[in-house]
């Protein structure tokens, strides 16, 4: 898998809704886009098979740590996904790394041994972030970087939630029709159908903080439910 039909796909394949009516709805060719551009972010920072990007997902899945991390899967790199176990103050992880946190999270103690830490605003239009030098603002920096990449992008990235390996690249239902919906964040065994999908050009509805029910009807709203990821069951 690569970018190569996400990049043609048409309409909006990825639905945000974060807490306080934050709301983005992004298509193919502009997931895509910011995809790319975090292999030129993370690229100057050694971006391959041996970097590490952890990302401990403090308040749940946002449509930033997504792109950013199919930029490192799709480049060869490795990342490693915080569970609700690993909130609760386990370690980091063991050899060298980089981070991809929330703003208010940088000072999290795991992360005093990461070379990088990378800090986003979550408000979906956020230009920048405010952080200071130690830090590395995302949303302002990420910006600086081409919708195209010269890099040849496959699936070829490790995915490690706690210290499980994920086969991400292998779902059991490969088909790209339907909706998927996701309540924060999907569990282990969910995110190769989520990943998979997303990057076949499916559309997939992503949510932190938002009500059940409105999500039912909101999901209704879009179309047809393929599944039903996370925390996400009635």
């Amino acid at each position: 898998m690569d970018l190569s039909i996400i990049s043609r796909t048409g309409g909006p394949v990825l639905f945000w809704r974060g807490p306080d009516f934050d709301r983005l709805d992004l298509t193919g060719p502009v997931v895509a886009n910011w995809v790319n551009k975090g292999v030129g972010l993370f690229g100057d920072y050694d971006l391959g098979p041996d970097f590490t990007l952890f990302v401990p997902m403090p308040a749940g899945l946002h449509w930033r740590e997504l792109v950013a991390m199919l930029s490192v899967l799709l480049a060869d790199g490795r990342v490693i996904l915080g569970t609700d176990a690993q909130a609760s103050g386990s370690a980091a992880p063991d050899a060298d790394f980089h981070a991809f946190v929330p703003l208010g999270h940088e000072d999290d103690e795991r992360l005093t041994a990461a070379e990088e830490v990378f800090v986003y605003n979550p408000p979906a239009l956020a230009l920048s972030t405010p952080i200071d030098e130690d830090f590395i603002d995302v949303n302002s920096a990420i910006r600086a970087y081409p919708d195209v990449t010269p890099r040849r992008l496959q699936s070829t990235g490790t995915l490690l939630v706690g210290d499980q390996e994920i086969q991400w690249t292998e779902s059991p239902n490969d088909s790209s029709s339907g909706i998927l919906v996701s309540n924060s964040t999907p569990r282990p065994d969910e995110w190769a159908t989520f990943l998979c999908h997303l990057l076949r050009g499916g559309e997939s509805l992503l949510a932190n903080g938002m009500d059940d029910g409105d999500m039912t009807d909101l999901a209704s709203s879009l179309g047809e439910v393929r599944g039903r990821l996370g925390s996400w069951t009635k």
